[in-house]
This record gives structure tokens, sequence and C-alpha cells, in this order.
């Protein structure tokens, strides 16, 4: 990814440390005391020479690519960042901020929270993946009142965001000089309902009605195999098939146990719209974990009888933007 807006600034330590070099040059000049001298010198040496230290520690340091993971309302929003060192030399000390495109370099940023709260290392020539999580909301609002200034985008509720830019930086070696630049991402990314409600299912009905697909459940009457669609459970793929050279297909299955779900959003009306929609999110996650299969009708939108990852990301990002335009 192309990394923009590289830049090199002295940190809030100078404010501490300035002071101390001031005291130590006054008693040095008062005194006439050579050690003190020269161990100022050495000082200021030393943080001259941590100038090109913070430079060549980002200067090589590329980003391959950023993976935003959706969450539902309540969790943290967990950013999957990868790096890649092509020097001779480690980096350390990475960290990482949320940055508002809107607002620019000098505008609002979330610091985000890397992996054990510790900088990233990378190795010499090598490669690394990282997780990083956006700070809880209470945290973000102490941030905020701590260096009054307003917190980024961060979604906390549910819908649709979009993630502006990612900002690396580093104070490496001393931590008196930062070195940091920006990675454009510019991608959307949702947050699901909060789970929450009750989970008894609405109502099951028999499997293969309305021309719905056979049941998925063990137990069942094996009665054939169809095409495999991307996203769906791996656990029904006919493996001795695919390993004779077919095309991946699904076990079919009737009879038995055999059930399927209606999700309807008009027959929940006596719910707020938050508590329906969590409601539903519930009853989405259930299904796919007792691999039931399921259909959701949500105002104009409708998803027809499903399961699989694929067809619980369509379902679930129904519901994110239900009743709302983009967060």
């Amino acid at each position: 990814m192309k990394r923009q807006d590289f830049r090199l600034w002295p940190t809030a330590l100078w404010f501490i440390f300035g002071p101390v070099l001031g005291c130590m040059w006054m008693a040095a000049v008062n005194y006439s005391n050579n050690l003190i001298y020269a161990i100022l010198y050495l000082i200021g040496a030393l943080s001259f020479i941590s100038i090109f230290h913070s430079w060549r520690n980002l200067a090589a340091l590329e980003v391959e690519h950023i993976r935003i993971q959706p969450a539902f309302a309540g969790e943290e929003v967990r950013v999957e960042v990868h790096l890649r060192n092509p020097s001779g030399h480690m980096i350390y000390g990475l960290f990482f901020e949320y940055l508002d495109d809107e607002a620019g370099l000098s505008g609002r940023s979330t610091p985000l929270r890397t992996a054990g709260g510790a900088g990233v290392r990378i190795e010499t020539s090598d490669s690394c993946s990282t997780e990083v999580v956006f700070p809880s909301e209470r945290r973000s609002d102490l941030w905020s009142r701590m260096f009054k200034r307003s917190g980024a985008g961060v979604g906390s509720r549910r819908g649709v965001y979009r993630f502006g830019s990612l900002l690396v930086k580093s104070s490496y070696p001393f931590g008196l000089f930062g070195a940091s630049f920006r990675v454009p991402v510019g991608v959307e990314y949702y947050v699901y309902p909060q789970l929450k409600g009750s989970s008894d299912w609405p109502e099951l009905r028999p499997g293969g009605e309305q021309g719905s697909p056979a049941s998925l459940r063990p137990g069942d009457d094996f009665s054939g195999v169809r095409a495999y669609m991307a996203g769906e459970s791996l656990r029904h793929v006919d493996w001795k098939a695919f390993a004779r050279g077919r095309p991946l297909s699904i076990k079919q299955f009737t009879g038995g146990a055999g059930h399927e779900l209606w999700f309807d959003a008009a027959g929940m009306s006596r719910l707020p719209l938050e508590a329906r929609l969590s409601q539903l999110a519930l009853w989405i996650v259930n299904a796919e974990k007792a691999e039931i299969p399921y259909a959701l009708r949500l105002g104009r939108t409708a998803l027809p009888l499903g399961l699989g990852a694929a067809h619980s990301r369509r379902a679930l990002e129904a519901l994110a933007v239900a009743g709302a335009g983009t967060a």
C-alpha cells in the first residue's frame, strides 16, 4: 500500500528533557565544571543522532495490506495489519492510530491498541501480521476529554463505517523524536447489531417447504449432490468426489428431522427497532451454529433460504444498515 506524508517531529518528552538540559548547562557555566560539560555534550550528541535513527527505523517499512474484521455492536473492532521489512536492520517500537481523512494530519486521531500493549517489532528481511483494536467507547471519551479534542469516528453502534487512514508511528530509540507516515485505506466495514434477545426459535418448519433446499442436518437420508457455493460450510462437501478430480459439490439430505427457519421483522412490530434487529442477529448466529437453513425478510429486503458464511454475512449486513443510512 502507498505511503504518504512521512514526518519527523520532537516529542512531548522535550518539555521535561529540555529544561533538564538547560539546568545542566547553567550549572556547568556557573561552576565551570568540565564533567557536567562532558555529560551535557554527550547527551546533546546522542539526541542529535537519534533523529537519524528515528527516520531510519521507518524509512523502509512497507504496509502490504489491511483487513478490517466486522464486529457486533459493543465489541472491539479489530484491524489486521500486514507489514514487511525489506531492509537489513530490525524495526522496533511500531504503534498505530486511526486517522480521520476529513480532518487531515492535524485533525482527529484515535490510538489503536496493539496485542499486549507493546510496540511491534519486525525482524530483518521479514514479514509479520499484527492485530490492533479500537479502544472502547469509554476509553475514547476519556482520551478526548484529556486532550480536548473530539474522538475519531470509531464505530461502537451498528452501521456502516469508513476507515479513513492508518497512521504508523515510532519514537525509537529514545522517545525524543517521532516518525510517522500515513497509509490511505478508505474501505468500509460493518458493525452488526448486538446479539441480544431470546434463544427460542420463532417457528421451525419442515425442510423442503415452498421450494426450500433440502435439510443439511446429520441423520437425514442422502438424496444427491449439488454444486458448491462460495461461503458454504465445508462439513458437507463431497471430498471423495473432489479427490477424483470432480468440482466441489455439497451432499444433500432429505427427510428425517430437517427443518428451516423463516425470520420476518414485520411479525416483531411490538419490539423497538434496535431490539428487533438484535433478536434477528441472535437467531441468525444460532441458526448457523445449528446448521438450520433460514430466510430473512426485512422491509423491502428479502434473503432466500440459505446457510453458510456468505449467507450469514449478507443477512447481518442487511441488519446493520436497516432503518438508517451509512454511519
